[in-house]
């Protein structure tokens, strides 16, 4: 446990309920100030060594149930991945590049530049208050939001299931879990390859 402090763990749970309720107020994005900010207790343990980031809470998952990777089927992946190297979700802790569910005619979109951007500060705030050793981006959305917190350029294609060093934890860039990527990109099978390799980074972190 990193957090076996009585008083170290009551700041980060309030650090932690302000930040939430920071979010839940944030009318920053016009598109999205009708959605509600999926960051809670729900999103797991603030103790975690692993912090996985996704793109955007989906609208039949996270957008629908306040669970990031549940309800859906990129949630079902999730969960196979995560069975698959023994964890979970109250070990890690999942969030979002952008926190609320962009939508366009009714169905899900790519969040745009601003929003991430918008999203970044609650992003940041909620890695400062974990302190994770390795945070696990999902898809390139949340890469190029961990690009936008560090200053760095990296690629998905390029450094895909390689450990980063980074001044604060490792990075692990994977892909995301959605049936479009492992129908067309990333087969889960790989994936689940991909994943098993996150121990091995916790442990050397």
């Amino acid at each position: 446990m990193k957090a076996n402090n009585r008083l170290v763990v009551e700041v980060m749970n309030n650090s932690f309920r302000q930040l939430a309720k920071k979010a839940a107020s944030c009318r920053l994005c016009p598109d999205l100030a009708d959605q509600p900010a999926v960051l809670s207790s729900a999103n797991g343990s603030l103790d975690a060594n692993i912090v996985f980031i996704a793109e955007a809470p989906g609208r039949f998952g996270a957008g629908r149930t306040g669970v990031p990777f549940q309800g859906d089927r990129s949630g079902d992946n999730f969960e196979i991945l995560l069975k698959h190297i023994g964890l979970t979700r109250s070990e890690v802790f999942i969030t979002n590049a952008v926190l609320c569910n962009p939508l366009a005619d009714g169905n899900n979109r790519r969040p745009v530049a601003q929003e991430i951007k918008n999203c970044s500060t609650f992003l940041k705030k909620s890695l400062d208050i974990i302190q994770p050793k390795v945070v696990v981006t999902l898809g390139t959305v949340a890469l190029s939001a961990l690009n936008q917190l560090l200053g760095t350029r990296f690629q998905l294609s390029q450094n895909v299931a390689k450990p980063l060093a980074t001044e604060n934890f490792i990075l692990f860039p994977l892909y995301h879990p959605s049936p479009r990527v492992t129908n067309w990109k990333r087969p889960l099978a790989q994936q689940k390859k991909d994943f098993k390799k996150i121990r091995g980074v916790v442990s050397a972190g």
